[in-house]
């Protein structure tokens, strides 16, 4: 996805409208006032509220897309390859809290099929990287073999979306990457084979 400057401007200002807001108050007027210009000339960069929403979700695909093919490029082990993907989320969130509100407020896509596949789409690529980064550890006597790889996932990326939301219902009164790196650490040692 190529946004031009004008439409990242317009997707980054509706993701904090919609955080900060709600949903419902994602309006051209409130856009268009936000940065300074007409409702008409909106509608030059999206031609409606759902294909706003669409580039936002394309937006995070692309951002989450990018961290795992650097991922693949970098040939990590398994193990590193799991706390590259998520720190790279904390990293994220920490420099944007409005996406991590948005993007952690599956109701707000839920309510469209076509969002809610999209989103579903983002967190299956997700678990597919991830599960695979596991089966990898655990075929390579990294990560503990009698776990399933699918509750792995789970606890990996469950205790992050928990972190997550925990600083944004705290204001973001904490350091969420040190936090982050602390919680992943210990999730690391309960995972990976002793040696």
């Amino acid at each position: 996805m190529n946004l031009t400057k004008r439409q990242m401007e317009l997707v980054d200002q509706a993701i904090a409208i919609i955080a900060e807001q709600g949903l419902e108050r994602l309006t051209t007027k409130n856009l268009a006032a936000a940065i300074g210009v007409t409702e008409a000339a909106l509608y030059r960069h999206f031609q409606s509220k759902n294909e706003l929403m669409r580039m936002i979700l394309s937006y995070f695909e692309k951002l989450s897309s990018d961290v795992l093919e650097e991922i693949r490029i970098s040939e990590l082990d398994p193990v590193e390859s799991i706390r590259r993907f998520v720190l790279d989320r904390y990293k994220l969130f920490s420099a944007k809290p409005a996406l991590a509100k948005v993007m952690f407020s599956e109701e707000i896509f839920i309510s469209v099929p076509a969002f809610s596949d999209h989103y579903q789409k983002i967190m299956h690529k997700h678990k597919s990287e991830v599960v695979a980064y596991i089966l990898r550890g655990q075929a390579e006597q990294r990560i503990i073999q009698n776990m399933d790889a699918n509750h792995v996932f789970r606890i990996v990326v469950g205790s992050m979306r928990f972190l997550v939301m925990q600083w944004n219902l705290s204001g973001q009164s904490f350091d969420l990457e040190a936090e982050g790196n602390a919680l992943l650490d210990t999730i690391i040692k309960l995972i990976e084979v002793k040696s």
